[in-house]
């Protein structure tokens, strides 16, 4: 699937707006605003910890996409049906493979299920 978000790495500018802190994740070496977050109900740790999470999508975007290749590939090497503690890693890791897919999907914008465009 073609890239369709900002590039990263995303950074965090930290500058006072009308008396507190607002963090602007930018992208593109900073010259392009992803997202603004202002402290409004919420308190400055949990701002700045917002904007922290926020700047750091495109690296997990990444890992997650490298892991759901990974695990897509070892899924069938360690099944054995005869083999409990294989099988069971097997059960184990398509269920998180499952989780990342919906992640993925959700961060690319589709639907639970629907098909990725090539």
């Amino acid at each position: 699937m073609k890239q369709k978000h900002t590039p990263g790495p995303w950074l965090i500018l930290t500058e006072p707006v009308q008396g507190e802190d607002c963090h602007m994740v930018g992208g593109d070496g900073g010259d392009e605003v992803v997202a603004d977050i202002r402290p409004g109900h919420d308190s400055e740790d949990t701002a700045k910890a917002n904007a922290h999470l926020i700047s750091s999508a495109p690296e997990m975007y990444a890992a997650l996409k490298g892991a759901q290749e990974c695990i897509r590939k070892a899924l069938p090497l360690i099944h054995d049906p005869d083999d409990p503690i294989h099988n069971g890693a097997q059960v184990h890791c398509g269920e998180w493979l499952d989780e990342i897919n919906e992640a993925i999907a959700h961060a690319e914008g589709r639907e639970i299920g629907m098909e990725v465009e090539a």
